[in-house]
């Protein structure tokens, strides 16, 4: 079992470590799977035009992040709606192709030159949409880890501390 050599470093450590890791569980995990079963099972409904689209591409040593960033028009029940999600997962990644993609294909509609593009709506509140609502394991998986392993991390240290606390106060 662990055993950090301060009681009281392990005890403002640990709690901090876990913040971390529920943070991300929490407002990363969660809310992706969330927006994940708001529209996996939306009917598409086409996109009227596309005002504007770009891909954002933030350097980062080795990898680059992208990100689509889009706002297009629907209609939805014979009203106009203004969305600008591109998909259900919130900010940029480096996974794959998949922004690179879903970039192309907007910008071929938006040219004229692509053929329809759909997006998905939430029936309970329409002014929320999206473009893309694919399921992609290796985005879940990556937050989840990176979730997880903090968690798990900050758990240890802060049970060892706690299963090894006489130890400290031991007088020798």
């Amino acid at each position: 079992m662990y055993r950090p050599r301060n009681f009281y470093l392990g005890i403002l450590i640990s709690p901090i470590v876990i913040l971390v890791g529920l943070y991300f569980f929490t407002f990363h995990f969660l809310a992706d799977l969330q927006s994940f079963y708001k529209f996996k099972d939306s009917a598409p409904t086409p996109v009227s035009r596309v005002l504007h689209v770009e891909l954002v591409v933030e350097e980062g040593g080795e990898d680059s992040t992208e990100k689509v960033v889009v706002k297009y028009e629907y209609k939805y029940k014979g009203k106009i709606y203004t969305g600008d999600r591109a998909s259900i997962y919130r900010g940029g990644d480096n996974f794959g192709s998949f922004q690179r993609d879903l970039y192309q294909k907007v910008k071929l509609f938006q040219q004229n030159k692509g053929g329809q593009l759909a997006c998905y709506v939430n029936p309970q509140n329409p002014a929320e949409s999206v473009l893309d609502n694919s399921f992609r394991l290796s985005r879940f998986l990556v937050v989840l880890v990176f979730s997880l392993v903090p968690l798990g991390m900050g758990l240890y240290i802060f049970i060892g501390v706690l299963m090894n606390k006489a130890r400290y106060f031991e007088s020798k």
